[in-house]
Formats: structure tokens, sequence, C-alpha cells
């Protein structure tokens, strides 16, 4: 059935309870009749008001609890029942009303009121038929085991042989004696044998309420985690409630006024007890409704009392002495002051329904506004994780939590709360997207045994949401700081291999070259044949030592780039290093300059890619593939070598392609790999270029004439 009509059904079940509670206090008080109840049969007069206050919260506690649970929860029997047992409660009240009322106007007892008797003689009865079946279905709506439904079905008859000995048992009806009406289906010569089952039931009543709240012991004892919590509460008022009603029933009557006072007592401690289950272990997870029902109904009963005790109290302090105009200058007064005081009356109500909801946790608005001031506030991105992993924790009453930044490159950043729960075990864990893209995680964790709510669920996937913008700038920021560590790192390898190479090729050719010098002054008197051929090996050598020295000058930054550009400079690279390699360049870039920092970093990006390919693609064909589009230049290299399955690289690529990534991104360019198994790799990437146009073509040639001037190879370059 669909929520709205079930929850139309719900409140009208309510409002005529409430209308028959109404009704009949209107009755009392406008005709003078005895009290709700009969306070003075049941308590005495010594009870009389204390009495009237839990006949009330009876008649209102018990269906406004089902009504909650009932509009939460359709397909419970819970509230539904609890719905109905008020309103059987609340029906012999009203019934009552009407007929003293109709004999008090009319003089003599009408049929209607005779009808209304004899139904008020019975009717209250199935209440008991359905709090004792709470019992079994308690808090799941299925009983423990089957054999518990007998319990349920030992009621129904016992109610039912009450119901039917009431009824029909002749003499006058209970209750009413000015005048005495009798019995209309009364049968004649039973009244013994309906008293004897009136007594024996009365016992069956008993024990069966004795056993259904047993079968909450039974389930007590098999419950885990927040159904023992809940049981624990619920099985303490029943307790309570079940040993007053049968103190209530097997009591002498001399005793009746105080035990059927307790009785009520121990009905409405009941209430409060599943009321204590539902608001502190989430039965139902009505919380929220019921949050704001506490909320509202005390704030409205604080303005009306605020208003009329200032309407009151100002008019009998002030004396209106009849003058026009007075009372509505009281009013407007009264009015301003509830004015004034509606805003901090407000949060102060608030607080403490929070406080009866949530405990000491802060509800789910503050939870989100708490955190999102957190954000705001953090002195540095490094304090984001562990505000988001506290609140996390906290605004769901969890006892840990964790906080994940997903970095590029399996390098992830992962803080706990509290420090030190990082390698724990945790209960959920909800993704943090940014624009549809992953960018982290939280992970949370309650008390043993007490799973999470939908709120707390629903909450927690709100604080992702809200966490999604923070952990994309601090991904970004943890990517950029290991990018400039690896860049460092780079920059070491580099100068260890320059002095490596320097330290084993140009230096001992120089050396060499210094010792033959040498030895060819020290020959160059005494032998002079022998001196001319040295000379001859010193100039292949001091040949050698240049050919050396710029063959490591071109690895540092190639003359032939600075001076034709990149298209030139790889197809030199191409003809001395890889003969194999074809070079496909768009027309417009064999004599376009792009900037100094544009063809460095495409050109040692090539090399580095030529390089690969000649590792794992040793025989197969290389294309270089360049073009110019959109003020973006794009290249690739292609090989038709063997391939592999790309998903590999989904953890911490090569250092080779993370520098090749790197080198791209420093200067806002992106790079992507292709491959598939005996498919060839395909490595391809753009950096963001200027469009044509004469001054900045003028710029860039004025920088390369720079760079070639004042280039560290500038001395090689011929």
């Amino acid at each position: 059935m669909p929520r709205q009509p079930v929850k139309t059904v719900a409140w009208s079940l309510w409002l005529l309870t409430l209308a028959c509670w109404v009704a009949a206090l209107y009755a009392r008080f406008a005709f003078d009749l005895p009290p709700v109840g009969s306070a003075a049969q049941y308590a005495g007069a010594f009870f009389e008001p204390a009495y009237q206050v839990l006949v009330a919260a009876t008649f209102l506690g018990i269906p406004t609890l089902g009504l909650f649970v009932a509009s939460r929860r359709p397909t419970s029997y819970f509230g539904w029942m609890l719905l109905l047992c008020g309103l059987v409660i609340a029906l012999p009240v009203v019934l009552k009303a009407y007929v003293q009322v109709t004999v008090r106007i009319e003089g003599a007892v009408t049929d209607s009121a005779v009808v209304a008797a004899w139904l008020e003689n019975w009717i209250g009865l199935p209440a008991f038929s359905l709090l004792g079946p709470l019992f079994v279905l308690f808090p799941t709506g299925r009983a423990p085991s089957r054999r518990w439904y007998t319990i349920i079905w030992f009621l129904v008859a016992t109610t039912l042989s009450g119901i039917a000995s009431t009824a029909l048992k002749p003499g006058p009806i209970p209750g009413f004696t000015a005048p005495a009406i009798q019995n209309p289906l009364a049968i004649a010569n039973a009244e013994s044998v309906f008293a004897t089952i009136q007594q024996v039931g009365l016992i069956c009543l008993s024990i069966g309420m004795l056993a259904a709240a047993s079968s909450l012991v039974a389930r007590l004892r098999s419950a885990r985690g927040d159904e023992q919590q809940q049981v624990k509460w619920v099985a303490f008022g029943a307790g309570i409630f079940v040993l007053a009603l049968t103190g209530n029933v097997l009591s002498p009557a001399g005793w009746k006024p105080l035990t059927g006072f307790v009785y009520l007592v121990a009905v409405n401690g009941w209430v409060i007890t599943v009321g204590l289950a539902i608001l502190k272990h989430r039965l139902y997870d009505i919380d929220p409704l019921i949050n704001r029902a506490l909320v509202y109904g005390a704030l409205a009963l604080c303005i009306t009392v605020v208003y009329v005790a200032g309407v009151a109290g100002m008019g009998a302090l002030v004396g209106s002495r009849g003058e026009p105009g007075a009372d509505l200058l009281l009013s407007l007064v009264a009015t301003a002051i509830v004015a004034i005081m509606f805003q901090p009356l407000r949060a102060r109500v608030e607080r403490l329904a929070n406080r009866l909801i949530y405990g000491h946790r802060a509800s789910p608005y503050e939870v989100l506004a708490e955190f999102s001031r957190g954000l705001a506030m953090a002195p540095s991105l490094d304090d984001m994780l562990p505000r988001i992993a506290e609140a996390a924790a906290r605004g769901i009453g969890g006892v840990r939590s964790r906080v994940r930044v997903y970095v590029p490159g399996g390098r992830d950043q992962a803080i706990g709360w509290p420090p030190g729960s990082n390698d724990q075990a945790f209960d959920r864990t909800a993704l943090v997207l940014h624009q549809g893209t992953p960018v982290g995680e939280i992970a949370v964790a309650k008390p043993p045994g007490e799973p999470l709510t939908r709120a707390e669920n629903t909450l927690l996937a709100d604080l992702a949401s809200q966490a999604g913008p923070a952990l994309a700038t601090l991904r970004l920021t943890l990517d950029l700081r290991a990018s400039r560590q690896r860049l460092v790192a780079a920059q070491d390898a580099e100068r260890r291999r320059l002095e490596r190479d320097i330290h084993d090729g140009a230096q001992q050719n120089l050396v060499a070259l210094a010792v033959q010098l040498r030895l060819a002054r020290q020959l160059l008197s005494k032998d002079p044949d022998l001196s001319a051929s040295l000379f001859d090996d010193l100039d292949r050598q001091a040949t050698d030592a240049l050919r050396t020295l710029r063959d490591l000058a071109r690895g540092i930054f190639p003359p032939m780039l600075a001076d034709s550009g990149l298209v030139g400079a790889l197809k030199a690279h191409i003809l001395r290093a890889c003969p194999a390699a074809r070079l496909e360049a768009e027309a417009e870039l064999e004599a376009a300059r792009l900037g100094p920092q544009i063809e460095a970093a495409v050109y040692f990006w090539c090399l580095e890619a030529l390089q690969n390919a000649s590792k794992h693609a040793a025989d197969s064909p290389v294309t270089i593939e360049l073009s110019r589009s959109d003020g973006w230049l794009i290249f690739a290299v292609r090989d038709g070598g063997p391939g592999f399955d790309t998903t590999a690289l989904s953890g911490m690529p090569g250092t080779g392609l993370q520098s090749m990534a790197d080198r791209l991104a420093a200067l806002d360019g992106t790079m992507d790999i292709a491959s598939l198994p005996g498919h060839g790799t395909t490595i391809s990437g753009r950096v963001p270029v200027w469009r044509p146009g004469a001054d900045q073509d003028e710029a860039v040639n004025a920088d390369q004439a720079a760079a070639n001037r004042s280039g560290p190879n500038s001395a090689f370059a011929r």
C-alpha cells in the first residue's frame, strides 16, 4: 500500500482516539460528571488528580507511540496494535460519558443509552488481547518461534470468553447505579455460570500475560546487538506491567484503589520503556519524526503557556478597568513577548530534544554544519583528514573511523581516528566522489554488535558528498608534492649519471691525453721520429675526447634542437640511433618553433618512448607522429611489438613512464597509453602551445636565439 494512504489511516485512528478523550473530558466538566475512569472507585479521592493524569497519559501515550511506528513502518504489526489498543481503551470512556449525559438530559434511560451502556461494559476487554501479543511479537513483528503463537491464541480465547460472559451476564450493568441499567441481552438464570467464567478468565488472563512477557526473556537470550538492547528495555517494562496487572486482578477489594493506581503507573511505564527502546536504540528508525514532534509540541505548549500567562497575569496585575482596547493592548504585549522569546526558546527545546533522541551526540544537521565549519577553518590541507575522520566517527556514534585519499601512483594517504586505528576493521566504507571521480573513502566502525542504522548510513553518505571537493584538493596537493619529489630525485639521478659518464668517458680520454703529452715532450729531443708518431696518436685521442664531449652534450641538450627545432632534432636522432624508425610530422611543424621548454620536453619524451620501444619491441617498426590542433601539440610513438595489458599499470607505473608523465604534467600536458597483448603499443601525449600569430612567433624566435647564444652546449654546436 502506498505510504500516504497508510499515514492517513494511522492519523485517522489516532484522531478518533483523541476525539473520544476530548469528548469525555468535555462531558465531565460541562455536565459535572464523575471523573473519567471512576477515580474514586479505583484509586480513592487521595489519588484522583494523579489518577486523571495517568488516565490521560494512557489514552494518548499508547496510540501516539503507535502512530509514530505505523507511519514509519506500515508493515509492522506493532504500530497498528498500539493504535487499536489506545482506541479500545478510549471507547468505554466516551460511551460511559454519553450514557451519563443522555440520562441527565432526558431524565430517563433511552434505548441508545442502553446500547451504549451494554457496549461500554465489554468493548474495552480486547485491549488485553492486543497488549499480550505485543510482548510476543516485539521487536521484529514475529514470534521467537512457532510455539509462542499458542500464547497469542490463548489470550484471544480468554478475551473472547470474557467478552461473552460480560455481554450476556444477567443483572445490572456495572458502573450505572442511578438509575440502574439492566443488561438487554442477558441470559436468564446464568449469572453464577458467567461469574465463574469471569473469575477463571481473570486468572487465565494473568497467566497468559505472564507467559507473553516470558517470551521477551526467551528473545533476550537469543538476541544480539541492537535488538538485545531494545528487548532489555521492553522486557523490564513488561515485567513490571504484568506483575501490576496480576496484583490488581487477584488483590482483595480493599486493596483495589492502590493496586489500580499501581497498574496504571505500570502501563505507562511500559509505554515509556518502549519509547526509550525506540529513541535510544533506533527501533524502526523513527527518531527524526519523534524529534520533530517533541520540538514543535513542546514549543507550542510553551508558547501557549507564555501567551496565556502573559495576558492573564498582566491583566490581573494592571487591571483593564473595562477600558476599551485594554484587552487588545495586553494581547499585543503578550504577542511581542512570545515573538522575542521564540528563537531562544526554540533553540533550547531543540537541544533538549536532540539530547533525548541522540544522547550526547549532535543531530545529523548539526554534524553536517560542524563538518562544513571544520573544513572551512582547517589551518592547512594536512589538518583536513583528521577533522573529517573525527566528524564521521562522532556523527554516527562510532568508535573509530578512517579517511583515505586516493593519490595517483598508489601512494594513498590515510588518517585514522583515534590515532593508530588505520589498520583495524571497519563496518562501513563510503566512497568519496568529486565530479564523478573517486577521490577517497570514509570508513567507520560502530561498537561491537551495534549496526549502522539507515539514518546513520544517510549521514555518512552526506559527509562523503561534502568531503568530495576537500579530498579532491588534497589529492591534487599530494600529487603535486609527489611530482616535485620525483623531479628532484630525477635531477639527482641525472647528475650522478653525468658524473659517471664524464668520469668513465671524457675524463679518461683527457687523462690519457695528458700522459701522452708528457711522454711526447720527453721523446721530442731524443727520438723525433717516434715523437711524430706519438703526436698522431695525440691528435686521434683529442678527436675522440671531443666526440665524447659532444655526445655527452647532446644528452644534456642537443645543439640540433636549438638550431633546427623539434622536427629537425628528431630526424637527426633517428638517423644516428634509430634508423628503423619513421617520423611523420605535419608540414607546418617542419619550420615552426614551439618554445624551448616545449621542444625540450617533447624531444626527450620521444627519446624515452623510443628507448622503451627498443627494449620491448626491438624488431618491430616504430613510428613517431607529430601534429598540432586547436592550440595543442599532439605526439605519439607507435610500435608493432607484442603489447601488454594496461590494467597492470593501475597501481604504480614504472619509473620511466612516470618520469615521462611528469615531464608533460610540468607543462600542463597529459599522457595516455594504449596497448593490447599482440597488438602493439601506442604512447601518446599532448601539451598546450601558442596559436599561430606574428607577435607570438617573434617571441618564440627571440627565446630560441637566446637559447642558442647562451645554452649550456653552445660551445659544442659545431
